[in-house]
């Protein structure tokens, strides 16, 4: 039962342009309190589902396992094509937002991409060959909840053992689809739902994004905090960490602390390709600067403190301050709509990705081994000729940084209780 409390604050300030948090909170439990009757609850679990889920969990960390053996191996064969922790699939670029920040990693804005769609039957085949290969699974788009078969792809995926099921979504229209039977098991399914937020100033929302209703997001998010006590995900905010938007992070950061069951994900915003001097122009122009240093110090001293951010110290010390590291992009490889991969990155500046179809091959290793044969994905890292000649500045290539630690230093690298602490602790655990 939605039984919703007072929103009190303590670090969070609020300041000109922001919402009334508490007109905003009554919307967001009315949609919360008619959409619980209508979706399928943790209370509505029996026996054989919660066995089912279980089961679910364990196959995919059985996976994770034996790929980990898997990848060691080809790591001292000198073999780098290694099997995925989790794979990305871009389900469409098609968008209800136009965010100025927006990056397919390769200098362009997924909205202005042509969509070429698999048909439902290909789109099936691409799960259930990822999953030879992969135990997790990342939706996003675009914006991926205005696919309307993405009700059965998380059903699919659910019930091929994936874990985690992720999502990034705006939020937009959730409050919406979740009143449609097609999407009644949809939260009971998803493992973690991360909401783009990146301002709590509704003129600086409506700018970032293109769209007027932007306070449609902030109310969905909150009706989604009430859902969770009748059916557990994890619940995480994204902010984007721009030259204009440092104080703006600040404030997403408070707010969500504040609200004591909400994850923070910060994202400093990479303009990949859009400036030939220097890897990243933010390293030169917004890492530096006083503003960003103190939220930087401020987002580690709250990690330290406990509070629900996403990654460990370690890695959110390495993506704040932009530190070297060792990419292994096959780890996350990115699916796009047609069903092509560009291997070995999407994103990289002094060589030009070759692209596979997966629905060329039968299982994930074939697939990566005709890659390979295009192009080797060994060392690919780094300022070479013939090497992707880039530092990305993204949390997922972070990741495959930290992966790598675990890969040559099993026992020393800590890796474990990140991904313990990732995958599998919601705020309620």
């Amino acid at each position: 039962m939605i039984e919703p409390k007072p929103i009190t604050f303590n670090y969070y300030q609020s300041k000109p342009g922001h919402p009334d948090w508490k007109a905003l909170q009554e919307q967001a439990v009315q949609l919360a309190r008619e959409i619980e009757p209508l979706i399928h609850k943790d209370s509505d679990d029996r026996f054989r589902d919660k066995l089912a889920d279980q089961k679910r969990k364990m196959k995919s960390l059985a996976t994770a396992i034996n790929n980990y053996r898997i990848n060691r191996q080809r790591w001292k064969q000198g073999n780098h094509a290694l099997r995925p922790l989790y794979f990305i699939w871009t389900l469409l670029y098609r968008c209800n937002f136009r965010c100025s920040y927006c990056d397919d990693h390769r200098g362009n804005a997924y909205y202005n991409l042509e969509d070429k769609h698999l048909d439902f039957d290909e789109r099936v085949k691409v799960l259930k060959l990822m999953r030879t290969g992969t135990s997790a699974i990342y939706f996003c788009g675009g914006e991926p909840t205005i696919d309307l078969d993405l009700p059965k792809f998380t059903e699919l995926a659910f019930n091929l053992g994936y874990h985690p099921l992720m999502i990034n979504t705006n939020g937009y229209v959730l409050d919406s689809v979740l009143k449609k039977p097609e999407w009644r098991k949809w939260l009971r399914q998803m493992d973690i739902i991360i909401v783009s937020l990146d301002s709590l100033s509704i003129p600086k929302l409506q700018q970032l994004w293109g769209v007027k209703r932007v306070e449609q997001v902030l109310v969905n998010l909150l009706m989604l905090r009430e859902l969770r006590k009748v059916v557990d995900f994890k619940l995480v905010v994204n902010t984007v960490i721009g030259e204009d938007t440092v104080e703006d992070a600040g404030d997403v950061l408070d707010f969500a602390n504040d609200l004591g069951d909400v994850w923070f994900a910060p994202v400093p915003i990479n303009y990949h390709g859009k400036k030939s001097e220097g890897t990243f122009s933010f390293k030169q122009d917004m890492i530096n600067r006083d503003d960003y240093q103190a939220l930087a110090s401020k987002i580690l001293t709250r990690k330290k403190q406990a509070r629900l951010i996403i990654g460990s110290y370690h890695i959110l010390e390495m993506l704040l301050y932009v530190q070297d590291y060792h990419c292994l992009p096959t780890l996350r490889p990115h699916v796009d709509p047609d069903g092509r991969i560009a291997w070995p990155c999407r994103a990289p500046k002094n060589v030009a990705p070759v692209y596979v179809n997966l629905l060329d091959y039968t299982n994930l290793d074939e697939c990566w081994d005709a890659a390979m044969n295009l192009k080797s994905a060994t060392n690919f890292h780094g300022p070479g000729q013939n090497q992707c000649g880039d530092m990305c500045a993204w949390m997922q290539n972070y990741t495959t940084g930290r992966y790598y630690e675990f890969l040559t230093n099993p026992l020393g690298a800590g890796a474990i209780s990140e991904i313990k602490e990732f995958a599998f602790q919601s705020a309620r655990s």
